[in-house]
């Protein structure tokens, strides 16, 4: 009972600022600072996840292939560094496959935002780090309180952050975007352990274009991944939804 009071307080939450915003004008597109006529349903979709993000609500994005998942990401980055005024750094973790794809839209659409695209070998992402690191000493050396890394969005694999967890974890991510985030449907993964339990990075909207097909155990995975805090053990989630089930004659 308490596990299930815990998921109603959380989704109050939700429905009440979702409740304060019907009838209220979404986003204004000048205050993205991207250039692109986003689609109204990509308006929509960029001002729900604002409103998440104020609600301090982590978010599963699941819209189909070709639907603009990708660019409503970017707009929602370039919301936060140039309305909201955040400084970042924000991460983006993708498959290698997708990564000229994710710089290609950052350049299109809003090449104000400074992305590093953090892949290629090891002894190059070696120099990437030495340059990242002489940056900020630099700024120490200059008595700057708050040194900034010398970008704004770093994208880079899914090999490549369990490869350089030691030092990718070292970061506070502000923002962290984690396309066909099916990769994290097993919660006894190396990677979905790793980015758990080491990385630092309290906000999450995890990107996925693969239906659930109805599998509580992977559905739990994403969602615990997104709120560990709301959702709890495996166990609780599939034991309450189970009943859930068969109560209603669903099972």
């Amino acid at each position: 009972m308490e596990y299930e009071q815990r998921l109603i307080a959380a989704a109050e939450l939700v429905l009440a600022g979702d409740r304060s915003a019907d009838g209220g004008p979404l986003l204004d597109p000048t205050d993205l600072k991207v250039s692109a006529d986003l689609k109204p349903h990509q308006i929509e979709g960029v001002s729900w996840l604002v409103r998440r993000y104020e609600l301090g609500v982590n978010v599963v994005l699941g819209d189909e292939m070709g639907i603009g998942k990708t660019l409503q990401a970017i707009s929602l980055l370039s919301y936060l560094k140039f309305h909201l005024m955040s400084p970042g750094p924000f991460l983006v973790l993708c498959p290698l496959s997708v990564t000229d794809g994710w710089i290609s839209e950052f350049t299109k659409f809003c090449p104000s935002l400074n992305v590093l695209r953090y892949v290629g070998d090891k002894g190059h992402r070696g120099s990437l780090r030495r340059m990242m690191y002489e940056h900020v000493h630099e700024q120490i050396l200059l008595h700057n309180a708050h040194p900034e890394l010398p970008f704004d969005v770093l994208l880079t694999t899914y090999d490549i952050a369990l490869l350089d967890q030691d030092f990718l974890c070292q970061i506070r991510w502000h923002y962290t975007v984690i396309d066909e985030a099916q990769r994290l449907k097993n919660p006894s993964s190396v990677l979905y352990n790793v980015l758990e339990q080491k990385f630092i990075m309290p906000r999450r909207l995890l990107m996925t274009g693969t239906p659930i097909q109805n599998n509580l155990s992977e559905l739990w995975a994403l969602m615990h991944f997104c709120m560990p805090s709301v959702f709890g053990t495996m166990e609780q989630f599939i034991s309450t939804f189970k009943e859930a089930g068969d109560s209603s004659g669903l099972a």
